[in-house]
């Protein structure tokens, strides 16, 4: 019985009704089922008692059926022996019982006819369609298999055979072992005489001649000490004397047989997996392990069936409503000749569910209470455990007390207690402003706005112009910079990092505070400000004031018993006119009800205002009896109700309303407290002094090198003060004059220890030669010294302008020499050459299969294009730009010179060339697409490099350029030159080394051919990405093979071999077949072309551009053709194609107009 009861949990039933023979076994056996049903909190509903076989007859069975086809369950049991139970299904099938809707599961007689007899007659297999039965299980083993061959032969396959029979051929065998256990132990078999038996043996039973085995105890006792295998499989006996491990099949009647959907044990349960299979495993008895296959059900269907319906037996639903006498939005009724109607919200939403059922429910409304008052809705829910109701609906709260005795639905709209009290307006103060922060946060926000101040005039003091001058002209700029930063508009620049890096968390702390004083004001000065003293359900409880409540409503038990507000304060109120005077009044200084009455209440009465936040939380749902299946229809009947938006519309027929003001109202300031903000300072005044205490720790530093080459030996106060006063000197003196006397120092020191060495050599000299002599030695000793000179006098000194706050790179340069007195001066900032210009700069193929990262070329015909002028609305220095166009993904580019490719790539080349008193104004035409592995960014970045070096008379060479380049690079996808080299310099580029940049350009021999096909497929493959999917770690193997390829590459380029730089091209073994995968289609691409004529095709840079090589204009248009049928076929991409010469030039000036 616990396998069925398992069965029945599984499938989800509550009820169930049990067909059985009225004897002792079949009696023990539903109890059982009772108790089992009972734990899984499932009952029996009906128990069928027939008389016992098989004195039962054909008009006992059908009038029990005759009963349970009027009952509510579906689900029926059947524990009888095989006679009764085959004219239980026969009566049930002309019943119409056998049908959709019902379930039948037999007990393990049905499975014992199944096996004797087959086949099934038609009859009785048409009987017993869809109907579930269990059968003991047996293991599958050779023994079994051999025995059932043997029968078989001996019945002629005439007689099924069930495991009964194997279990009485085991149990024959477990008796023969127990007993010659027993002639080992006792040698004999012994019997006597019982003297009871003799006392009563009298009558015609002649009892007293019976004997008694002596050994039987000890026989028993060997049995029940079995072990041994059988043909049913281990046999062996627990402490209470039952089977180890029983097990059953699950079996499924259909058509003139069964299907066996799973097994049940008492080990795991429920399972489609053989149990002798998962005792090797941990028990497991969790409801996600219960399987079994699909069942057919009677009536031919595979929907599991809902194991209940409306009973058939002619009663309506008693459905009890309250009368209402206030809020009759909700629910109200009237009684007119005898018959009650009610409308409402809830009785809508009651009957929009009720269509939703798949079933019919008969139901009548029957109205609870006198009509003068509200009733208690308590007593109302008491009625369904009375059975003077079936189901109550109407505004009925689901709180814990009620789910205890009725089950309840789905709640259809939320609730909960507020409290409503009145307000009065609070009039706005003209220092409204002041009141976003506290005086201790406006006190601590002005204290650190004068602390950034100080803190950066002592970092930029040294270096910076702008923080110099008067101690008038330095305070004023202290302040002046100090609460600037409140708008971000400070003028003065950071020069220093520890400066920028104290400045950008100041101006984070600052954009904080500013949104929180902007939020708080905007509330303050926008959003009506109510009062009230009543604050919540707190202030409620701990003050002595009466409180009003709904009559009828569970407000008042929760008030007394939860909040134990004494039942003195609490006064009952029946209308919402009642609650208005009440508080008006002052007779009660707060209501407490439900949610939903207080919004009715407050759109119309715009004086009162919910106080505090809801403090339960609940809902409205419709109360049945416990266990009853309709409630979980209903629910999935509300739910839908919800989704398909029903629920609200009903809302809004019944409750919508212009309200006035139904929100909750803040009962806090809206002051902002310092302890909001103190995480802030912290950090902000913790980087403050960290970048203070390096400075210092630099500038200690300095001063002890300095001082010793300066200080005088003196001794007391005089020398501390002294002292004292140098290091201020020293901390006021501009870095750049410290740095220039350190210089000059080291040089006077070492020009006087060349001297010393020179005199003291000449005077040797002087003391052996005459005065002509003496002279003629002098003058060499003049040029000697000059000579020495030289090295240091050679090394331009660069001096800078008083007036400026920033360094101009080799703005002034004094270069000293022997032969020369003059001072040379050149200004080394160019002017422009021109008012404008127009670069090109080509597409790129990088990686060229082996050549990962160190290899690429341009390619002729593709690319993008640089317009640039001299623009006098643009701050000298800088650089805007003014236009993108071009390829439709272009618009995704920034306009902002320091996030944009060919920006970055201009402001380098401007810092190379010192440019600071021009502006100018970038025009970027993409002809590149933006991810497609043909160096979009290198273009964009090589035409802009080239434009302002040509702008300015083409200052820099290819190698500055490309520096200039790989700063745009790096920022875009990685410091990688093998793009934006041959982007500038055009041909093949090998990159041999980084640090420095050693660049190698490899010449295709000029009088040979050499063609790109170029398929460019509609799909985007950042090169982030695609760097990703690259392995970690390679195979020695496939190193040397790279490496190998990458030398035959280069060999083919400058031999102008193209069959051997295509076949080099696609053998690479490290990076494209990682990334080929993930581009749609690309290995059936390289196949196609390679098919249709090329020498060879790989991956053009990340992808998603597939290119190939040819030597043949002609031949490449066709198998680039080839190549887009093939990403439309294998990958589903449309892509297109086009056929390029190498670019031999690389990026170059297209136009240009003069100044």
């Amino acid at each position: 019985m616990t396998a069925i009861a398992d069965m029945i949990s599984y499938f989800q039933w509550g009820e169930v009704v049990a067909v059985y023979s009225d004897d002792e076994q079949s009696r023990n056996g539903v109890t059982a089922l009772g108790d089992k049903l009972a734990e899984r909190r499932c009952r029996i509903a009906y128990k069928a008692a027939l008389p016992p076989d098989p004195t039962a007859t054909r008009s006992d069975v059908k009038d029990q059926l005759v009963k349970i086809q009027m009952m509510e369950a579906r689900v029926i049991v059947l524990h009888t022996f095989s006679r009764t139970g085959l004219l239980v299904f026969e009566e049930a099938r002309n019943l119409g019982m056998m049908e959709r809707g019902y379930v039948w599961i037999a007990t393990t007689w049905l499975s014992t006819i199944l096996d004797s007899v087959s086949p099934l007659s038609s009859k009785t297999a048409n009987t017993i369609q869809g109907v579930l039965t269990l059968r003991p299980h047996t293991p599958d083993s050779r023994r079994k298999s051999a025995f059932m061959s043997r029968w078989d032969k001996l019945s002629n396959g005439s007689i099924g055979f069930n495991p009964y029979g194997l279990y009485a051929y085991d149990t024959v065998w477990m008796l023969a072992h127990a007993v010659d256990l027993l002639l080992d132990q006792q040698g004999t078999i012994s019997f006597s005489n019982d003297s009871y038996l003799s006392r009563v043996g009298g009558g015609t039973l002649n009892l007293s001649s019976l004997s008694i085995f002596d050994g039987g105890k000890q026989l028993l006792n060997n049995i029940l000490q079995t072990n041994m295998t059988g043909l049913t499989g281990p046999i062996q006996f627990s402490p209470d004397r039952s089977p180890f491990r029983p097990s059953y099949d699950i079996l499924n009647v259909i058509e003139d047989g069964y299907k066996q959907i799973g097994y049940w044990s008492n080990y795991s349960g429920l399972s489609v997996v053989t149990p002798e299979t998962l005792y090797t495993r941990p028990p497991n008895r969790s409801s996600s392990s219960q399987n079994l296959y699909s069942v057919v059900w009677p009536g031919g269907t595979t929907e599991k069936p809902r194991g209940w319906v409306i009973p058939n037996n002619g009663r309506q639903l008693r459905i009890g409503v309250p009368n209402r006498v206030s809020y009759q939005d909700f629910v109200s009724g009237s009684r007119v000749n005898g018959t009650d109607t009610v409308q409402g919200y809830c009785i809508d939403v009651f009957l929009a569910a009720i269509k939703l059922l798949p079933y019919a429910v008969p139901y009548r409304f029957i109205l609870f209470g006198d009509g003068h008052k509200n009733p208690s809705y308590s007593e109302l829910v008491n009625m369904i455990t009375t059975d003077v109701f079936d189901a109550v609906i109407g505004d009925i709260a689901i709180v814990t007390n009620r789910t205890k005795i009725v089950d309840f639905t789905q709640p259809y709209i939320e609730s909960g207690l507020v409290v409503v009290a009145p307000v009065r307006k609070s009039n706005s103060s003209p220092w409204a402003f002041l009141q976003p922060f506290t005086p201790n946060m406006w006190a601590v926000t002005a204290a650190f706005f004068l602390i950034i101040g100080t803190v950066v005039w002592i970092l930029e003091h040294r270096i910076n112009d702008e923080f110099r001058g008067p101690p008038r002209k330095q305070l004023v700029t202290i302040l002046w910079f100090s609460f600037s930063t409140l708008f971000f508009s400070h003028r003065e620049n950071t020069v220093s990092t520890l400066g920028r890096v104290v400045i950008i968390i100041w101006l984070f702390v600052v954009l904080i505070i500013n949104s929180s004083y902007t939020a708080s004001l905007t509330s303050i000065l926008t959003v009506q400000q109510l009062s009230s003293p009543i604050m919540g359900i707190d202030t409620l409880v701990t003050s002595n004031e009466r409180i009003g409540f709904q009559v009828g409503s569970f407000a008042e038990n929760y008030l007394t018993e939860q909040l134990n507000i004494p039942k003195s304060r609490l006064l009952a109120l029946g209308s919402p006119e009642e609650y208005a005077i009440a508080l008006k009044n002052r007779t009660v200084v707060a209501v407490v009800d439900e949610q939903p009455y207080i919004e009715l209440f407050l759109s119309d009465h715009c004086q009162f205002k919910i106080r505090g936040q809801e403090f339960t939380k609940s809902g409205w749902g419709f109360a049945f009896p416990r266990d009853s299946p309709l409630a979980i229809d209903l629910s999935t009947a509300i739910l839908t109700l919800s989704e398909n938006g029903e629920l609200q519309r009903i809302h809004n027929k019944w409750l919508s309303r212009k309200a006035c003001g139904s929100q909750a109202t803040s009962n806090e300031s809206d002051e902002l407290q310092l302890k909001s903000f103190w995480g802030l300072f912290l950090i902000f005044g913790a980087a403050c002094f960290i970048a203070l205490l390096i400075y210092f720790c630099s500038m200690i530093r300095q001063f002890s090198r300095h001082v010793p080459e300066e200080s005088h030996p003196s001794t007391g106060a005089s020398s501390r003060s002294t002292h004292l006063r140098t290091f201020i000197s020293f901390v006021d003196e501009k870095e750049e004059v410290y740095k220039s006397k350190s210089k000059r120092k080291r040089e006077h020191v070492l020009s006087n220890s060349h001297v010393k060495e020179d005199e003291t050599r000449n005077s040797s000299k002087r003391s052996q030669m005459g005065g002509s002599q003496q002279r003629h030695d002098i003058t060499k000793q003049n040029k000697a010294m000059a000579l020495k000179y030289q090295p240091h006098l050679v090394n331009p000194i660069v001096f800078r302008s008083s007036g400026s706050a920033t360094l101009k790179p080799n703005s002034l340069r004094c270069n000293l020499s022997v032969s020369s007195t003059t001072i040379h001066v050149s200004v080394s900032e160019p002017e422009p050459v021109f008012a404008s210009v127009k670069t090109f700069a080509p597409a790129t193929v990088a990686n060229l299969g082996p050549g990962f990262d160190f290899l690429g070329c341009a390619v002729d015909g593709l690319g993008d294009y640089v317009s640039l002028t001299v623009d006098s609305t643009v701050h000298p220095g800088q650089i805007a730009i003014s236009q993108i166009s071009g390829d439709p993904a272009a618009s995704k580019l920034s306009r902002d010179p320091l996030f944009n490719c060919a920006g970055i790539a201009a402001i380098e080349v401007m810092k190379m060339l010192g440019i600071r008193s021009v502006g100018l104004s970038l025009s970027l035409q993409k002809g590149l697409p933006l991810g497609s592995g043909l160096g979009s960014s290198a273009a964009s970045a090589a035409a802009a490099a080239v434009a302002v070096n040509e702008i300015f008379g083409g200052k820099l060479g290819e190698e500055e350029l490309v520096l200039a380049g790989l700063k745009s690079e790096e920022k875009v996808s990685g410091y990688h030159a093998d793009n934006v080299g041959p982007a500038i310099m055009g041909g093949f580029v090998l990159i041999r080394n980084y640090e420095p940049l050693d660049l190698k350009k490899l010449n295709f021999p000029e009088k040979k051919d050499l063609y790109f096909v170029l398929v460019s497929p509609e799909f985007e493959a950042p090169t982030k990405k695609m760097r990703a999917a690259l392995p970690l770690e390679i195979a020695m193997a496939h190193h040397v093979w790279n490496s190998s390829q990458a030398v035959a590459l280069a060999a083919a380029v400058l031999e102008g071999d193209v069959a051997e730089l295509g076949k080099a091209l696609s053998s690479d073994k490290i990076v494209e077949p990682t990334r080929a995968p993930l581009i749609p289609g690309m290995e059936a691409v390289k196949k196609a072309a390679i098919e249709a004529g090329a020498f060879g095709c790989t991956i053009s840079g990340a992808g998603p551009t597939a290119v190939a090589v040819i030597d043949c204009k002609e031949r490449g248009e066709s198998i680039g053709e080839r190549m887009v049928e093939a990403f439309w076929r294998e990958g589903k991409l449309k892509a297109v194609a086009a056929v390029n010469r190498l670019d031999r030039v690389g990026a170059r000036l297209v136009d240009s107009k003069p100044r």
